[in-house]
């Protein structure tokens, strides 16, 4: 919100998540420790829906982070999200109208490149990456996302191609699914789970996205969400 008096820590913290710093803003460690003394007070179980996470936009971010680590611990927290940022290039390729089935062609042949990575030089990031799915595999947060949002629908093409993949390469797919480009950039980013920095934050397992249709009105406000003439469908994408 350029009026906000927050805009430029805003800003920074949108800066630290392109570059999957965020772990190291004081906003990511209190959210951390509020909730996790919130679970505490509740007398929570692993099973409890007495705390919910919930956020927007750069707050979806926080809330990701904290639905991670308190999967850590064991808490299985429902989570609503909406529009999340996504950082990819797909809305690029969005923006520039690239057809499906060439979206779909390239996304299945970069799959290929991160599984052949996957067996050199990303090795040791796959290993754990893969331990860091199978524990958040049954956090499944939901995700509220426009098609028209740029700074989220990079999700929607993340999960529908992931599933054309899953179809036609099973293994391939599940092999790359936990991989990004940018570990090659920092191949000491992905640390095991549990740590501070447990990998890129988009990268889900699971999740229920909600893909919102409608043709009219800005495709990021949080408003959106509550006009009785939305044009939702929804799917649920599990893992593997």
């Amino acid at each position: 919100m350029p009026r906000d008096p927050t805009i430029f820590g805003d800003m920074r913290l949108n800066l630290r998540i392109l570059l999957n710093k965020q772990h190291l803003c004081s906003r990511f460690s209190e959210a951390r420790k509020l909730v996790r003394q919130l679970v505490t007070s509740a007398d929570c179980d692993s099973t409890s829906s007495a705390v919910w996470l919930a956020g927007h936009s750069l707050g979806t971010s926080i809330a990701l982070d904290v639905g991670r680590d308190m999967m850590r611990e064991g808490f299985n927290l429902p989570t609503f999200l909406f529009n999340p940022p996504h950082v990819s290039l797909a809305p690029a390729a969005n923006m520039l109208g690239v057809p499906e089935e060439a979206k779909r062609d390239v996304h299945l042949g970069s799959y290929f490149v991160k599984h052949a990575m996957g067996k050199t030089i990303l090795r040791p990031q796959k290993k754990k990456m893969e331990a860091v799915f199978e524990k958040l595999s049954s956090w499944v947060p939901e995700l509220y996302v426009h098609q028209r949002d740029f700074i989220c629908n990079g999700y929607i093409d993340h999960f529908e191609l992931r599933k054309q993949a899953q179809e036609r390469c099973p293994r391939i797919a599940k092999s790359a699914a936990t991989l990004a480009y940018r570990d090659l950039l920092h191949p000491c980013a992905v640390s095991g789970f549990g740590d501070k920095k447990s990998g890129r934050q988009h990268l889900l397992p699971s999740a229920r996205l909600w893909k919102n249709s409608n043709p009219e009105g800005n495709a990021h406000e949080l408003r959106q969400w509550w006009q009785p003439d939305l044009i939702l469908s929804s799917n649920l994408y599990s893992w593997p």
